[in-house]
């Protein structure tokens, strides 16, 4: 489909992973909120900024671990709770920072990042919803979703559509080494589910990026109880 010229969005190759990222993602706990068994996840929170004294680059600076809170009135799945989830364990500052350079994120700000490590599991015979909260925004002022394996498995299209909904004007079935980058804050997204197509099951694995102007953060207990009255 034709993409609305006045939505940022696009599509870019990434860096290969960290030796060891893939592997970690077959170790990844059960996301008790999402509903079933086919999600599992981890989480972290960075703050980014320009690396001093170079024309490029971006130092991140992990943040003390908290849990992840939307609200309701955004995410109407989940929203609206703390969600606990164990910390990410591998380094995924080349492929953040990939999609920082691709956004063109203006480097004289700070920005802070909500990182989610995820896994989609397919089982043959079920239905595996690759978006339980369906198409939506989260809020965020730029988003990033990057495939990094996907095996045994159909479907997962991801979508970009009109804010409110409406019919997709993007789609693209996201390879490994791919990412989608876009303006979350001009538009919706979604992904199709998945169907299981081997015997044994299969997968998809995600690194998915929320970046936020410092003075929009989604961190720390101030926001958090903002958030969850809000709901």
């Amino acid at each position: 489909m034709t993409p609305s010229p006045d939505r940022f969005h696009r599509v870019i190759d990434l860096p290969l992973p960290e030796p060891g990222t893939l592997a970690d993602y077959a170790t990844l706990p059960l996301d008790p909120y999402a509903g079933g068994r086919q999600r599992r996840r981890r989480f972290s929170q960075f703050r980014m900024e320009a690396e001093a004294g170079t024309e490029g680059g971006w130092a991140l600076e992990l943040l003390p671990h908290r849990p992840f809170v939307q609200s309701a009135r955004v995410n109407g799945f989940a929203g609206g709770v703390r969600r606990h989830f164990e910390p990410i364990r591998v380094d995924l500052a080349p492929l953040i920072t990939a999609g920082a350079d691709a956004l063109q994120l203006d480097r004289d700000e700070s920005w802070q990042l909500n990182v989610h490590q995820n896994r989609l599991l397919a089982f043959p015979g079920e239905t595996n919803v690759a978006v339980p909260e369906g198409p939506h925004r989260d809020g965020h002022d730029f988003s990033m979703i990057a495939v990094l394996g996907r095996q045994n498995v159909s479907g997962g299209v991801s979508q970009l559509l009109p804010t409110g909904g409406g019919e997709p004007f993007f789609e693209i079935t996201l390879e490994p080494g791919q990412a989608l980058v876009f303006d979350d804050s001009a538009m919706w997204h979604h992904a199709t589910d998945i169907a299981c197509t081997g015997g044994s099951g299969g997968f998809r694995d995600l690194c998915v990026v929320a970046f936020n102007r410092w003075a929009h953060r989604e961190y720390g207990e101030e926001y958090e109880l903002r958030t969850l009255a809000d709901s």
